[in-house]
């Protein structure tokens, strides 16, 4: 039987990938470079800033085409109101964002004393599967343990395999060399990382746990006659840790985009609110500003400043959910063994034919 057709027999599946996927790994492009940095990486403040910039050289395009006319007070009135006028659903959008953040905050004494019992029981699941009591509160040496203790399991079950059947011992040494380093790598970027920044959610979007624990599973299944008791531990215990992390990810994930939105709801209100007032400035006295005949590029600085500010809430939205999106359709279809992972524009996923 040729090795094409063994691994074919041993995943179950034609289409099984070799080598574990990095939904977020794509060509090296600058497009992609670039795409990441918007998206995902880059600082929101900074990208909001870009978003403004880009409107402002917009308007000052706008009135060089005299498309827009700043000596024409009805036109800069006009346009001002029609701004200030959809600037008034951001109210409603930083109500619904803190009623969406509260809606997790409140309960009955009976509710929060169900999530203590329930966070205890998660500890204690942790601790008896990584031998390390107590277990770290903090996020990132938390995901830390988990890590160091799956990839400690994963190099036993290669010990325990070394004279077991060839078919075992090579899926084995396939799936550890594959996942091995990327652990190291894990576990290194984890270390001195701060929750509340996105250096930990670049770590929780990077690691594939899904197609991790798949793979243990297909392991487990096509050789469970040919696994001694110590192998079919070890194997189990992948299954428990990849479980952990899992949850883990998914728990600090969650946490992190209600911190954002409430980074958001008062970001929008510290913008919003003296901008709306110049805005309002705007529309009652730029008649009488006009009258005083200053230079016209003053006329044309003060109507570019003034729709670059009152698009800076808008500004502000589409930085910040940007982001929260991409993370949430990223890791939407990520639930245990399920891999289906979703992509950024312009990323490949690192998977090759099981037949090659």
């Amino acid at each position: 039987m040729g090795e094409s057709t063994r691994r074919h027999d041993v995943a179950g599946e034609d289409d099984a990938p070799q080598s574990q996927p990095d939904p977020l790994v794509g060509s090296g492009s600058r497009t992609d470079a670039a795409l990441h940095w918007c998206y995902l990486h880059g600082d929101r403040r900074i990208v909001s800033g870009l978003l403004l910039v880009a409107t402002f050289v917009a308007a000052l395009l706008l009135i060089r085409s005299s498309l827009i006319t700043p000596t024409e007070a009805d036109d800069v009135v006009a346009i001002s109101s029609t701004l200030i006028g959809g600037m008034l659903p951001f109210i409603t959008v930083v109500l619904a964002i803190n009623q969406l953040i509260l809606s997790e905050e409140f309960g009955t004494t009976g509710a929060f004393f169900e999530r203590i019992e329930e966070t205890a029981d998660f500890r204690a699941a942790i601790e008896d599967h990584t031998g390390i009591r107590p277990s770290p509160a903090e996020p990132s040496a938390l995901l830390r343990t988990l890590i160091e203790a799956k990839r400690r399991t994963a190099l036993g079950l290669q010990n325990v395999c070394l004279d077991a059947d060839p078919e075992l011992r090579e899926d084995v040494e396939a799936f550890v060399s594959t996942t091995v380093p990327r652990d190291d790598d894990t576990i290194d970027a984890l270390e001195g990382v701060t929750f509340g920044t996105f250096e930990l959610i670049a770590v929780i979007l990077h690691y594939n746990d899904p197609w991790q624990l798949q793979e243990v599973r297909k392991i487990h299944e096509s050789h469970r006659y040919q696994l001694s008791e110590a192998a079919d531990n070890q194997l189990e215990r992948l299954e428990d840790l990849l479980s952990d992390i899992h949850v883990a990810r998914q728990y600090f994930k969650t946490v992190y985009m209600q911190q954002e939105l409430a980074d958001l709801s008062k970001i929008l209100l510290y913008v919003g609110f003296p901008t709306l007032l110049a805005g309002a400035f705007v529309v009652l006295s730029y008649g009488n500003l006009l009258a005083l005949e200053l230079h016209p590029y003053v006329y044309v600085l003060v109507v570019a400043a003034t729709i670059t500010a009152l698009f800076s809430p808008f500004a502000v939205l589409l930085a910040y959910v940007l982001r929260i999106a991409t993370i949430a359709r990223r890791t939407a279809a990520d639930f245990g063994p399920f891999v289906l992972q979703q992509q950024l524009p312009g990323e490949d996923l690192e998977t090759s034919d099981a037949g090659d």
